[in-house]
């Protein structure tokens, strides 16, 4: 559902875009992304380079939210003369502090042309206020999941590329895919927030 929501901001930006109605600090985001170096040289360099993008994309993704909520202000405005004040107050975009702690624990060239990278990730951003970390969750916390990345290359001169990113979250059993395809949707479902 995000991802719908993430389209239509996107399809709604784009005529701000090519009007040239930029705000500054989505232009200031922008330039961040292109100007984040990478480097495909090796595996573990492909996956830092993967990371650095996904950190710079936390500012432009933020961004891009807070223009999309500007353009819907009208429907807000409309939405909260009909809602009472005890209707739970959901906003489009997420407003607290995104930080990741990310290390290599291991690269295993397996061939020429075939790479894993493990790793291990941590949410380091603080808890919001008011929120409740108990002790699995703080454990959960200081453990992080661990992620595996496939890469490939062509030939022996060719760049790295990640095929696959997985992860093994703690209530899993196996290696799970963090990234899946998307599926047509069978339309069978009444989406709540159009309701």
């Amino acid at each position: 559902m995000k991802m719908f929501v993430g389209a239509l901001a996107l399809v709604a930006l784009a005529g701000c875009l090519e009007q040239g109605k930029t705000s500054d600090g989505l232009s200031k985001a922008t330039k961040l992304v292109e100007s984040t170096p990478i480097a495909a040289n090796s595996p573990d360099a492909a996956v830092k380079s993967w990371w650095a993008v996904k950190d710079a994309s936390i500012m432009l993704d933020r961004q891009i939210c807070t223009e999309y909520s500007r353009m819907k202000a009208p429907v807000k405005e409309k939405l909260g003369a009909l809602a009472s004040d005890s209707f739970p107050k959901v906003s489009d975009c997420f407003d607290g502090m995104i930080s990741f702690d990310r290390k290599i624990a291991k690269v295993e060239i397996e061939s020429d042309t075939r790479a894993v990278v493990n790793a291990v990730i941590k949410n380091s951003a603080p808890p919001e206020p008011g929120a409740v970390l108990d002790d699995g969750d703080r454990s959960a916390k200081e453990a992080g999941e661990r992620y595996r990345y496939t890469l490939e290359r062509k030939g022996p001169t060719d760049s790295w590329k990640i095929s696959s990113i997985e992860n093994y979250p703690s209530y899993a059993r196996d290696w799970e895919s963090a990234y899946k395809a998307p599926k047509p949707s069978n339309n069978r479902y009444v989406y709540e927030q159009f309701q």
